[in-house]
């Protein structure tokens, strides 16, 4: 298998992030979901969208970390750190256990199944472990096939929520990993 490097994003990462979210939501989700979910957007719409979330060339607005996975010649991959707000409207047994959450993780079609997707797991795992935090959380749509996967990685359901995703109803399951460090490579 090719190398890959993780590594933080920048805003010139922004269209592989905008083709990759895209391409990787199609994929998961096709005939699992209505298609006006997986319609909402292009890559260059996403791409645009992604460039907004940096104050500037390299950095993210203040408790973001965005990184990539990127072969020697592309990104193939993103998983997005963040942390909990009050926005976030979790249950206050949620938001006393958990400060942050796995709040994007998306690997190209291409890649998926190569361990892609768990060395940025990994990373952010070495990420929140060097802030000295244990707990990590992440929601994860019903339908997505890959709840199985964060399973695998140790992480436990701890709840569930409505979510409407363009008009349509479903359920958005959260799960979370109470030690972190078995998450590292």
């Amino acid at each position: 298998m090719e190398e890959i490097e993780i590594r933080h994003a920048r805003i010139d990462d922004c269209p592989a992030l905008g083709r990759i979210i895209v391409s990787a939501t199609q994929d998961a989700f096709r005939g699992r979901v209505p298609d006006r979910c997986l319609h909402w957007l292009t890559p260059e719409e996403s791409a645009v969208n992604w460039a907004k979330n940096f104050t500037s060339d390299q950095n993210l607005e203040p408790g973001d970390t965005l990184f990539v996975a990127e072969t020697k010649n592309e990104v193939i991959g993103l998983a997005m750190l963040s942390e909990i707000t009050p926005e976030d409207n979790y249950e206050p047994f949620i938001t006393a256990r958990y400060s942050h959450e796995l709040l994007s993780l998306q690997v190209a079609p291409a890649w998926q199944r190569q361990g892609v997707g768990q060395s940025l797991v990994s990373r952010i795992a070495h990420e929140l472990e060097e802030k000295k935090i244990t707990r990590l959380l992440v929601r994860v749509l019903i339908d997505n096939p890959n709840i199985a996967f964060y399973e695998r990685l140790g992480a436990t359901r701890i709840g569930k929520r409505p979510y409407e995703w363009e008009g349509y109803e479903t359920q958005e399951i959260i799960l979370g990993w109470e030690d972190i460090s078995r998450l590292r490579n």
